[in-house]
C-alpha cells in the first residue's frame, strides 16, 4: 500500500512555522531567517504533494521520492517542537521569577548553548529538504491546493448503536439460521450443538450473527447469552475469561486454567445458552477440543454459533450441516445499500446522470456491504458528476491486489478524505485487531500527537468529536456504543484494521505476546501488552529506535518502566496499567503531552507543549 500520509504531516509544519509565537521566539533568539527559509521551501514542496501522491501508485521514484522527505518533514516537526518546548520552558522560568546573579548567568550560558544547538538543527533540516525540493523537478508535478478545511459534521452525530435498517438482503439466511436454533428441545439433542458461518471479510458475518442473537425469539429461547470476539488470539484461558465475563458483566480476576474452568462451568451447568465466537482464526484441533469440553456441561438445547473467514475452521467446528456460507449482495441488494448512503443524506440530489455512474462503482464493490457503505458514504460528499466519473475510472481500481475488489473501494474511500482524517484513522492501526477505542481517550492520543487542525486551544477536542464522527459515518469505525453517557466506544472492522496498519507498516507497530516482532522502517507509534515487554528487551532492532512518539500499553497488569525513557520526541506515554516506580528521569520527556500512569503518584510531571491536553496520573490534569 502507497503511503499518503505525508500532506497531513506537511500541513501541520506549515501550519506550525506560521504561527506567530514561534516567528517572535525566532527572531529573539537570532533564528527568524533560517525559520522563514525553511517555510519558503515546505510551502514550494507541500503546493505539488496533491499530484505526487496520486503519482506514487504507478511511480516507485515517486514514492521514494515522498519517503525520503516524510522522514525531513518529521525531523522538522521534531525541530520545531523542540523550539515550542523551549519557549514555554523559558516562560515558566519568568513566572517564577528567578533572579539570581548564578540563574542569570547559567540562564544566558544555556541560551547561547541551545541557539547554537538548533541553529545547527534548522540548517541540516533545510539543506535536506532544499536537495529533496530539486528533485521534485524530475517527476514534472503540477501544482494545487491540498484540502486541510475541518469538516463540519454536527448533522451526523453518532449514537448507541448501529443503524440496523442499513441491513439488506440477510432475512432469509436469519431466518433459516433462527430455524436451526430454536427447535423444539427433545432428548435425544446433544447438550452443545456448533453451527458454523463462515464468508470472506466485509460480508456482514458479525452483522447477521448479531441480528440473530438479539431476535426476540432467539432472547426467549435461551436461557443464558453469550458473545466474546475471539479474533487470532485463541487462548483458552483467554477466551474463558471472557466468556465468564460476558455472563457477569464485570471482570474475572482467576488466571489459572482449572480454577478458570470450574468457575465457568459453574455458570453454565444445567442452562440452555448461546454462545457466540464471533471471528475464529485458529486451526488448532487440540485447543479447540480443549474449550469444546468445557462447555458441554449446559442444558440441552445449549447452542454455540461460530464465524469465521476460513471454511476449513468451520468445517472442523461445526456439527450441524450444512455449514452457512455468505453470499455477497444481489445487484438491487448492493444498489439499495448505496443509494441509502449516497442519497439518503439529502446532500446530493438522486439524478438519472449520477444513478448510472453509481451503479458501476457499486459493481465494482463486488456485493460487499463494507465496500458499498464506505463509497456510498464518499459519494454522499460529492455532487457532481464530474467528481462521480472521477472516483469510477479511478487509477486505484487498477492496482496489483489481485481480485481484492473490497480492499481497492476502502482504500479509495480513504484516498478521498482529508489529509487530517487519514491521519487520524490510519494512527488507528497501532492497536491490536478487534481492541475497543474509547472515543474520549482516542481524541486525546490525535491532540497529543497534533493530528487535529489547531485554530484555538478550546476548540481542538471538538473538532476531534467531528472527526470520529465522520469516520464512524464513512464506515472506518463501527460497532458504536455509548456505555454511559459521555463513554462513547467503538471498533474497527478487521479489514479496516488491515487497511489502516497497510498503509502505517512501516510507522506503527503492535508488539504483542507470542508473535514476532519485526522493525521495518521508522516505527513512530507502538503499542504492546505487558506480556511482550521481555520480548521488546530482546529485540536487538526495537532497542535501537528512538523514534517513537506513542507508546500504548494494552493491559491492566503491573508494569516496569522499560526503555521508554530513551525516546527523546516520545509524546504519548500510556502504560494502561499501575506504574512500580517512577523515575525522576521522567521530566527529560519534555516532548510528552498524554501522560497515563494509572493510579502511580507522580509529583513532579514534565511540561507540555500544547495547552489543555491531558497529562493523566492518579486524576485528570489540563496544563
Amino acid at each position: 500500500m502507497a503511503d499518503l500520509l505525508l500532506s497531513a504531516l506537511v500541513s501541520t509544519v506549515v501550519r506550525n512555522l506560521n504561527t506567530s509565537a514561534l516567528q517572535e521566539f525566532g527572531v529573539a533568539w537570532g533564528l527568524g531567517a533560517e525559520l522563514d527559509k525553511l517555510k519558503s521551501t515546505m510551502s514550494t514542496i507541500q503546493s505539488v504533494l496533491q499530484d505526487a501522491e496520486e503519482k506514487q501508485w504507478n511511480s516507485k521514484a515517486i514514492t521514494d521520492w515522498l519517503r525520503k522527505l516524510k522522514d525531513v518533514a518529521r525531523d522538522a516537526d521534531n525541530v520545531l517542537d523542540e523550539f515550542a518546548t523551549e519557549a514555554l520552558m523559558r516562560k515558566v522560568e519568568r513566572e517564577k521569577g528567578a533572579t539570581s546573579q548564578v540563574s542569570s548567568f547559567f540562564s544566558l550560558r544555556n541560551r547561547l548553548i541551545f541557539r547554537m544547538k538548533m541553529a545547527h538543527k534548522l540548517k541540516n533540516v533545510r539543506d535536506r529538504l532544499d536537495a529533496i525540493s530539486k528533485e521534485r523537478s524530475e517527476f514534472h508535478l503540477s501544482e494545487g491546493v491540498i484540502n486541510t478545511e475541518v469538516i463540519d459534521v454536527q448533522r451526523r452525530k453518532t449514537c448507541s448503536r448501529v443503524n440496523e435498517s442499513e441491513i439488506y438482503g440477510r432475512d432469509e439466511e436469519k431466518e433459516k439460521i433462527i430455524e436451526v436454533l430454536v427447535p423444539n428441545v427433545s432428548d435425544d439433542q446433544d447438550n452443545l450443538a456448533i453451527y458454523a458461518v463462515w464468508g470472506m471479510g466485509g460480508l456482514g458475518k458479525t452483522t447477521l450473527a448479531q441480528l440473530v442473537y438479539n431476535d426476540v425469539r432467539v432472547e426467549k429461547h435461551f436461557e443464558l447469552r453469550i458473545w466474546v470476539c475471539v479474533s487470532d488470539d485463541f487462548q483458552i484461558i483467554r477466551l474463558v475469561r471472557a466468556i465468564i465475563e460476558s455472563i457477569d458483566g464485570s471482570g474475572c480476576n482467576l488466571l489459572e486454567l482449572d480454577p478458570l474452568q470450574q468457575h465457568l462451568q459453574e455458570k453454565l451447568r444445567g442452562r440452555r445458552f448461546l454462545l457466540v465466537l464471533d471471528d475464529v482464526w485458529n486451526e488448532n484441533h487440540e485447543e479447540w477440543d480443549c474449550l469444546k469440553h468445557m462447555l458441554t456441561c449446559g442444558a440441552k438445547g445449549s447452542m454455540l454459533i461460530v464465524t469465521t473467514r476460513n471454511e476449513t475452521i468451520a468445517r472442523m467446528m461445526a456439527t450441524l450441516h450444512p455449514i452457512h456460507r455468505m453470499g455477497c449482495l444481489s445487484e438491487d441488494d448492493s444498489w439499495s445499500l448505496f443509494k441509502g448512503r449516497a442519497f439518503g443524506m439529502g446532500r446530493v440530489e438522486e439524478k438519472s446522470e449520477l444513478e448510472s455512474i453509481g451503479k458501476e462503482i457499486v459493481k465494482k464493490c463486488g456485493g460487499v456491504p463494507l465496500a458499498i457503505k464506505a463509497l456510498g458514504s464518499l459519494m454522499s460528499l460529492k455532487s457532481r458528476k464530474s467528481d462521480w466519473e472521477s472516483v469510477e475510472k479511478s487509477q486505484i481500481w487498477d492496482l496489483p491486489i489481485g481480485n481484492n475488489s473490497i480492499l481497492l473501494a476502502l482504500k479509495l474511500s480513504y484516498h478521498h478524505l482529508p489529509p487530517h482524517l487519514r491521519q487520524c484513522f490510519a494512527f488507528c492501526g497501532v492497536f491490536p485487531k478487534d481492541h475497543k477505542l474509547e472515543m474520549n481517550k482516542l481524541i486525546q492520543l490525535w491532540m497529543a500527537n497534533g493530528f487535529i487542525p489547531f485554530k484555538g486551544p478550546l476548540e481542538l477536542y471538538d473538532f476531534g468529536v467531528d472527526i470520529f464522527n465522520e469516520l464512524v459515518w464513512r464506515s472506518f469505525f463501527q460497532d458504536v456504543k455509548e456505555v454511559y453517557p459521555g463513554y462513547i466506544t467503538c471498533k474497527m472492522h478487521d479489514l479496516m484494521h488491515d487497511l489502516a496498519q497497510s498503509i502505517m507498516s512501516h510507522e506503527c507497530l503492535a508488539v504483542e505476546s507470542g508473535k514476532d516482532v519485526k522493525v521495518a522502517g521508522r516505527i513512530i507509534h507502538m503499542s504492546y501488552d505487558l506480556d511482550s515487554l521481555q520480548a521488546i528487551s530482546l529485540n536487538e532492532d526495537l532497542c535501537k529506535v528512538r523514534s517513537l512518539r506513542t507508546c500504548l500499553g494494552t493491559s491492566d497488569r503491573k508494569a516496569s518502566l522499560p526503555f521508554f525513557l530513551k525516546q527523546k520526541y516520545l509524546r504519548v506515554l500510556d502504560f494502561g496499567s499501575r506504574v512500580q516506580g517512577v523515575p525522576r528521569s521522567i521530566n527529560n520527556l519534555k516532548h510528552l503531552r498524554y501522560l497515563d500512569m494509572s493510579r502511580s503518584n507522580i509529583k513532579v510531571l514534565p511540561i507540555s507543549t500544547t495547552c489543555l491536553l491531558n497529562l493523566q496520573t492518579s486524576e485528570t490534569r489540563s496544563l
